[in-house]
């Protein structure tokens, strides 16, 4: 709580002078453990004379984690930075793992067909560690060449549709509504 409450907002005035810094209290019940030991920390810290800026820092992490962002953490303590960025960066997932063994398991297939890479420039790298091969697409198969459909021989076949006109339809579908009813 601001002792200067009303004026708390836009600047602080104490007996007419006006202030640039304003003081908030706040309680501990010193029956409960961990409000105790909240209260030895902060001896500790004023001891320290670290106990304002200890509060300062824990109000900006507190109010930046609950935006979703995590700026000031990175801030306040790099290594916990490293090491998320670390763990990002090393960690693979099932999916991943599944899809690099799968990717090494056709390229083994394909080395085995005789089906050899292209040269490799040095420096690069596949999925399992072994040169990557820099082919600029598929290669053709050594299948035969078919040739495309030809749609002027078909020009005089056309299907003829004419309109029935006899009355056995009718009578067809009322036989086989019948049929159903028995």
């Amino acid at each position: 709580m601001c002792y200067n409450y009303p004026m708390c907002k836009l600047h602080l005035v104490q007996r007419g002078v006006k202030m640039s810094r304003g003081r908030f209290i706040f309680w501990l019940d010193y029956s409960k453990d961990d409000e105790l030991l909240l209260a030895e920390t902060i001896d500790e810290l004023k001891s320290k004379r670290s106990f304002t800026r200890t509060i300062r820092d824990g109000i900006r992490l507190i109010c930046d984690l609950r935006k979703g962002q995590v700026d000031v953490l990175f801030e306040l303590f790099p290594w916990v930075k490293a090491e998320f960025v670390a763990g990002i960066q090393t960690q693979e997932t099932p999916g991943e793992k599944r899809l690099r063994e799968q990717l090494e398991r056709i390229e083994k297939q394909l080395l085995e067909q005789d089906n050899r890479p292209e040269p490799v420039k040095p420096g690069l790298k596949s999925l399992s560690g072994g040169p990557k091969s820099l082919t600029s697409g598929p290669k053709p198969l050594g299948a035969p060449s078919i040739s495309a459909p030809d749609f002027d021989e078909d020009d005089e076949d056309l299907l003829e549709v004419k309109k029935d006109t006899s009355t056995e339809a009718g009578l067809n579908f009322l036989r086989s509504a019948w049929a159903l009813q028995q």
